[in-house]
């Protein structure tokens, strides 16, 4: 006998949210610098637009205030944090993240002026591309420069509360 699915009858916000949660999301923590001011934000996603000229796209809320500092800076980093920084994620989830988060782990400028994470297990250093608002919220792309990477399993969340990730042995 095939296994049940469960449909809700009318499709609201806030079933269409928990459905998304049913989903597994890497961490991440968008870094900003320049002119405009030093910022960032924990950000669950991460999308690959194009290997070829390595685009990768975040979403941020339009009203975020780390959206006007990326648009005027025109540059951010992105940093997939390691199981071992939930701290750093939980002090830039807080009231008081841009002080708090910036004041945890390591952190280093880049030859372009983006701010890196010690220890992250990826970070992408990139150029703004390109962004697009949709509705609620603003899609920022960018043109990734360098890469750096260290050994680690990532820090992810599945229905607001972070996970451990297993690896499969070969």
């Amino acid at each position: 006998m095939a296994p049940t699915v469960q449909e809700l009858p009318l499709m609201t916000r806030n079933a269409f949210i928990h459905a998304l949660e049913s989903g597994v999301t890497g961490i991440n923590i968008i870094a900003t610098a320049g002119s405009a001011g030093r910022a960032g934000a924990v950000v669950d996603t991460l999308t690959s637009v194009s290997a070829d000229r390595k685009l990768l796209m975040i979403c941020l809320h339009r009203d975020h205030p780390l959206c006007p500092i990326i648009e005027e800076n025109r540059r951010f980093s992105i940093n997939v944090l390691s199981e071992m920084q939930k701290p750093i994620a939980q002090a830039f989830s807080g009231p008081d993240a841009q002080k708090e988060g910036f004041e945890r782990g390591h952190w280093t400028e880049s030859a372009a002026g983006n701010l890196l994470l010690h220890g992250a297990i990826a970070g992408f250093d990139c150029q703004l591309y390109h962004q697009l608002a949709l509705d609620s919220h603003v899609l920022l792309v960018g043109e990734v420069q360098t890469v750096h990477r260290h050994p680690g399993m990532p820090l992810a969340k599945q229905a607001r509360h972070y996970v451990l990730i297993q690896r499969d042995q070969p």
